[in-house]
């Protein structure tokens, strides 16, 4: 996972000031469901139609039966695991958040450069949804 990660972020930023804003699904909160009892029950709708927390977990399956394999989910964060593995990564600054139920989604923001926490604030305020 780690030299996979660096390969994406060294790519991305092209200057000192760059910035990444990441967002996947929050393992923790999907957790809950599935403690529930809830694996298979849809946790929310999209466009794509019900999603359970196997979807979250793995990939959405129809998506994936339909041959859609870069749907499948390869790995998963809880918002501790994706500071630590933005911050491993070489990024200075890191800022996030938990959105549990119904988006059940981690938000961060990373910069290259050491930034103020009230830089990182406006950052996510720009950036995070509300």
């Amino acid at each position: 996972m780690k030299s996979r990660w660096r390969s994406r972020s060294s790519t991305a930023f092209s200057g000192p000031e760059g910035f990444a804003v990441i967002t996947c699904p929050d393992l923790q909160s999907v957790a809950e469901l599935i403690a529930q009892d809830k694996l298979m029950e849809p946790a929310y709708q999209s466009p794509a139609g019900p999603i359970s927390p196997l979807d979250i977990l793995y990939g959405h399956r129809p998506a994936l039966a339909g041959g859609n394999l870069w749907m499948a989910h390869h790995s998963g964060f809880t918002l501790r695991s994706l500071m630590s593995a933005v911050r491993e990564s070489g990024f200075a600054s890191v800022i996030g958040r938990r959105r549990p139920a119904p988006a059940y989604a981690l938000w961060v923001i990373a910069t290259k450069t050491q930034q103020p926490e009230s830089a990182l604030r406006t950052l996510a305020g720009v950036h995070f949804p509300r």
